[in-house]
């Protein structure tokens, strides 16, 4: 499993083109790609399909695809 960045680079992507085409911010791919966050589902599926990619496929969003990344519902 790649990571995001290799993933990136392999299609001669730009953080800037990827932000833009997924439509996040350049901040999210750089913090993604870095580790120093974990975007939401939502973000995960931008990301994934500007990329063309299934998001079980990036190893950053591996967790998520498995349901360990999904935010907690409160308790009602």
């Amino acid at each position: 499993m790649r990571k995001l960045r290799e993933h990136r680079r392999a299609r001669f992507i730009s953080i800037e083109d990827l932000a833009v085409k997924a439509g996040v911010s350049t901040k999210t791919i750089v913090d993604t790609e870095l580790g120093r966050t974990r975007p939401k589902f939502r973000t995960i599926r931008k990301i994934s399909g500007a990329l063309g990619l299934d998001p079980a496929d990036v190893a950053e969003f591996a967790a998520a695809v498995e349901g360990e990344g999904e935010p907690k519902k409160p308790a009602a």
